[in-house]
């Protein structure tokens, strides 16, 4: 075959004009300024000493983030799924049980995860805009006696948090470990790994982090290290926390190579941290309560309802909102987006056609931004009364 002929012609590939919008969705949210510039660092070598040191650097931050003392702390390559199915695989073997305690949709994407493996997987599922109470958990932990239980810390589709204090040792008097997904909750609500005794946890970076989708966190107590090191059953290659222990050099003798991590994720999760360390956890938290308690009291001045009733249930990072009957979720989030450009996000799973989500997290937790979305709602709120009601 000649080399100078294809049989597939070139595309052309045009730039489109785009006017980026204001990111107050369920995620991803803007990113810090210094981490757009962290993305042109340099790129490194897998086995080089300075990535190493960003390693090191990451870890530290991480253990802050989480509130841990635990060894067992790296990042995975890949959306925050990775980490979600990272903590199945590790920890509960085919023919064990996983609980998961479904709120939304990511309760049952890990139960689809685990059934995937063979995991005799149990859903208990309550009222999208509710949280389970410790004793309801007790309960179900009774009842079942499961390896593992699965629940959700912050549910970016219905807008809850739930309680976690107390649970980890409801969970240990069963013999059970408690796995955590705090995706769209760590640093926009207080989390504490250790203290809360929770044994194996994920996030990642695109939400309250403010930087960007594909590199997930994730931590694993000493009690849940002890699960991996003496299990039976081997993990997909990838997702192998003993083996990603050794490239993350968690316990300072291991400098091996296990995959290729990208390079400008690693500056960018490392800035993210940064960030976080300047402002400090209390401040964090404190600042998105502020912001969003300002932008529900605005809210509470229109015609809207929200989804989830009781205070102490409403995620910090994500409000869910009801509309007045008549309006169609769709074309409101386009009208936000189209001529306010900011973007919101409709129901997602359980909340599909019930609400639409705004998200006020990481670098666009302000008062200033809650005031352009709540203005923005108002005046979408009256264009489509006249345009479609």
């Amino acid at each position: 075959m000649s080399l100078d002929k294809t049989t597939i012609p070139a595309p052309t590939i045009v730039d489109r004009e785009f006017v980026k919008p204001l990111l107050c969705g369920a995620g991803p949210s803007d990113v810090w300024p210094s981490v757009v510039k962290a993305y042109s660092k340099p790129v490194l070598s897998p086995i080089c000493d300075e990535q190493f040191k960003v390693l090191d650097d990451i870890r530290a931050g991480l253990q802050y983030v989480f509130q841990t003392n635990s060894n067992l702390v790296l990042a995975m390559s890949g959306s925050a799924h990775t980490g979600m199915e990272a903590l199945i695989s590790n920890l509960i073997a085919p023919n064990e049980i996983l609980l998961v305690a479904s709120r939304g949709i990511w309760d049952q994407r890990a139960a689809d995860m685990a059934s995937r493996y063979g995991i005799r997987t149990i859903v208990s599922k309550i009222t999208l805009n509710k949280t389970f109470s410790l004793e309801q958990l007790e309960a179900l932990l009774t009842k079942h006696k499961p390896h593992a239980l699965f629940i959700t810390h912050g549910d970016s589709s219905t807008g809850t948090i739930q309680n976690l204090e107390g649970l980890g040792q409801i969970c240990h008097k069963y013999g059970t470990l408690l796995l955590v997904d705090t995706v769209v909750s760590l640093i926009g609500a207080p989390f504490f790994m250790d203290k809360w005794e929770i044994d194996a946890v994920y996030t990642s970076t695109q939400k309250a982090m403010s930087g960007p989708a594909g590199i997930s966190p994730v931590a694993f107590s000493p009690r849940a290290e002890a699960k991996i090191n003496n299990r039976k059953h081997k993990p997909p290659f990838y997702f192998d926390i003993t083996l990603l222990a050794q490239q993350w050099n968690c316990y300072g003798d291991t400098r091996s190579y296990h995959h290729t991590l990208s390079p400008p994720l690693l500056w960018a999760l490392r800035e993210c941290l940064k960030e976080v360390i300047k402002e400090t956890l209390p401040v964090s938290w404190a600042r998105h309560t502020a912001t969003t308690a300002h932008f529900h009291r605005r809210l509470k001045e229109l015609p809207l309802q929200f989804l989830v009733p009781k205070l102490e249930d409403r995620l910090v990072t994500v409000t869910t909102i009801v509309l007045p009957k008549g309006y169609d979720h769709k074309k409101f989030v386009s009208h936000l987006r189209e001529k306010h450009h900011i973007m919101i996000l409709a129901g997602l799973g359980p909340t599909i056609g019930i609400a639409v989500r705004v998200g006020l997290m990481g670098v666009n937790s302000t008062i200033t931004n809650a005031d352009i979305v709540a203005d923005a709602l108002t005046k979408t709120l009256k264009a489509l009364t006249k345009s479609s009601l």
